[in-house]
């Protein structure tokens, strides 16, 4: 089993601080989260990235707003640059020409990259239309991503998960379709054997489980099994040899003992954030950080002496939620080892 060895919440200004990933760049720590009124859309946030030497002070290095809900920042550690993928809802348009709030958005997948983590590109599309770009994995020959596609927002059952390449991170061509059906989305793709891509997606059946799939070169057929869980907005990391999973979990999948309740907070009391340990097609839980309420999509990165950083983020220390927005959540760093 894992030890949490320290936990501390970096960021709690009251607002909805949310979606994080953590990435070691060129000598510091990279840390980037949404900031908004609350969860939803229809309050538009802003993408913020922080950095750090010794992950004690943190400045603030980049703020992204196109215009729409820019949210869900993922980091990519491409050699001589750093780049930030980010989803942004825009709401459709009406036949007067004029926004129509009520209806269903749509999703842009931007992306920035900077040589410096200071000065960063203006953002560009990626791919396109309602193809979420989630997390991008940075290879030898390229980079590959599992984006998730979805016609309508609200058709989650019929989602599909196409595999695409790029050598640049700006060019990006697609390879084939991974899977389709089952409310299939976040995806994370790691390579965990010399010309093998493997991927967790999360799914809706059974019980929001997330699946594991694996593929040889040229990744054009998966092979995919239930991991038993549920892990949303999964990330992983290896560490000595193991391929380690983190991402938001259900009481129903955990051990007893593992978490605790943190106030009240009917809607959402069952999710916590957790990190479970990958064997073959199963997920092993190892620890389940003090998280509740809308809470998770974290980020790893490896510490010193062997130590796991992730970043994550939580309502634990606000509930019961105040009943006039803004939502607040709050940005943590755990410390843990294996």
């Amino acid at each position: 089993m894992a030890e949490l060895l320290s936990i501390e919440r970096l960021f709690g200004d009251g607002y909805h601080n949310a979606f994080t990933d953590l990435k070691f760049w060129k000598g510091r720590y990279y840390l980037c989260f949404r900031t908004a009124q609350s969860h939803g859309v229809t309050d538009p946030g802003d993408v913020v990235v922080y950095r750090s030497a010794d992950l004690e002070e943190w400045s603030p290095c980049a703020r992204f707003d196109t215009g729409g809900d820019d949210r869900d920042p993922k980091l990519i550690d491409a050699g001589e640059r750093l780049g930030v993928v980010f989803g942004t809802w825009f709401p459709r348009w009406g036949a007067d020409g004029r926004s129509v709030r009520s209806l269903t958005h749509d999703l842009i997948s931007h992306i920035s990259v900077s040589r410096d983590g200071s000065c960063w590109s203006t953002p560009r599309q990626m791919y396109g239309v309602n193809y979420w770009m989630w997390r991008v994995l940075s290879a030898a020959e390229g980079f590959y991503c599992a984006a998730y596609h979805f016609g309508r927002r609200d058709d989650r059952d019929m989602r599909t998960v196409h595999l695409l390449f790029s050598q640049d991170l700006f060019d990006w061509r697609l390879k084939g379709l991974m899977r389709s059906g089952g409310g299939a989305g976040e995806s994370v793709l790691f390579q965990s054997a010399p010309g093998e891509l493997s991927c967790v997606t999360r799914t809706l059946e059974p019980n929001h489980h997330s699946w594991i799939g694996r593929s040889r070169k040229p990744y054009m057929e998966w092979e995919w099994e239930d991991l038993g869980v549920m892990i949303h907005a999964p990330v992983v990391l290896e560490m000595d040899g193991r391929w380690i999973v983190a991402g938001r979990s259900q009481e129903a999948d955990l051990p007893a003992e593992s978490f605790g309740r943190h106030g009240e907070h009917p809607t959402s009391a069952e999710h916590h954030t957790s990190v479970w340990t990958l064997e073959g097609n199963r997920a092993v839980h190892e620890l389940t950080v003090p998280s509740n309420g809308d809470c998770s999509y974290a980020g790893l990165a490896s510490g010193l002496d062997g130590e796991i950083l992730m970043s994550y983020y939580s309502q634990h220390e606000r509930l019961p939620l105040p009943t006039a927005p803004p939502a607040p959540a709050d940005i943590f760093l755990a410390r843990f080892s294996l």
